[in-house]
């Protein structure tokens, strides 16, 4: 149904929509070990200072970001990874890849009130205190997704797990940076320094991101054991040998996939989330391939 009502999402498209997309882009994410010649991985290390610390580990899902903006009167607006693809009440919106249409199938019918928005998932809701502007980042995948969705279900099977949330509590703040310009707010949202890559975006904390998602009761993406190793231990082959035990095949697999997908790989983070790192499957069976033919 269209719904032509004002709203929180459709005045922040309608002034700021450069500056929206870039506050709620989800930022790059680091290999573990630096990428070096022909993808091949390097003995360095990427975020030198997460060793310090457990790592929560969770799948690394082969799909594609999605975003779901929800503002604080519940209207949204729908994103890539990349693009905005539209705003609470449109009636067109831009395609892309299925994540619109599929969201609109897998969330939008628990969750829709009478005006079509989404007023459960701003986060603070259930005590009558919605914040200014929630984001949910999340996988899109299965279907036809990407080359690898026949690792998680049949073509006609779509999933949409969430990995993190940005919750932006003060509306002065965000008003300001709605008029910001979009290189500074680039800059705000992640910087790479020598020691890892720099995030400005409230992310939920481990524990505050899991209550949240049970509150609301969506999917979050399947969680692996704690990653503990030092750094001196997480050698190329040790990396490889801890993602093939814990994680031999797929936990995302949609209704009717009959047999185990492969995973991609998993990412670590550290509990309060400001450092996240990747490790895939791919990279070190490569890297480790590429060394014993030399």
């Amino acid at each position: 149904m269209l719904h032509s009502t004002e709203s929180h999402a459709r005045t922040a498209a309608a002034r700021s929509l450069a500056q929206l997309n870039t506050l709620t882009k989800y930022p790059s994410i680091l290999t573990l070990h630096a990428l070096g010649d022909r993808g091949r991985l390097t003995a360095d290390f990427t975020t030198p200072a997460l060793f310090s610390q457990s790592l929560t580990a969770t799948e690394k899902i082969d799909g594609t970001s999605a975003r779901l903006l929800v503002f604080a009167d519940g209207s949204y607006v729908v994103g890539s990874r990349e693009n905005l693809l539209t705003v609470s009440g449109d009636l067109l919106f831009d395609p892309a890849v299925g994540i619109v249409e599929g969201l609109s199938r897998l969330v939008f019918p628990h969750y829709a009130n009478e005006q079509g928005h989404l007023p459960r998932l701003a986060h603070g809701a259930a005590a009558g205190q919605p914040a200014p502007l929630t984001v949910l980042f999340g996988e899109f995948y299965g279907g036809k997704v990407t080359g690898n969705s026949k690792q998680y279900g049949p073509p006609d099977q779509v999933g949409f797990r969430v990995f993190d949330v940005a919750v932006f509590t003060d509306a002065t703040v965000l008003a300001t940076q709605l008029q910001a310009d979009v290189r500074d707010l680039s800059t705000w949202r992640e910087y790479e320094t020598p020691t890892g890559m720099r995030y400005g975006q409230p992310f939920l904390a481990e524990t505050a991101l899991a209550a949240y998602l049970d509150q609301v009761g969506l999917p979050a993406v399947p969680p692996l054991p704690t990653y503990t190793a030092s750094a001196a231990a997480s050698t190329h082959e040790s990396v490889l040998a801890w993602l093939r035990e814990h994680i031999p095949h797929t936990q995302a697999a949609l209704p009717g996939q009959s047999a185990l997908g492969r995973a991609e790989g998993a990412i670590l983070r550290s509990a309060d989330r400001s450092t996240i790192v990747k490790v895939r499957f791919e990279d070190y069976e490569r890297t480790l391939n590429q060394r014993s033919k030399a």
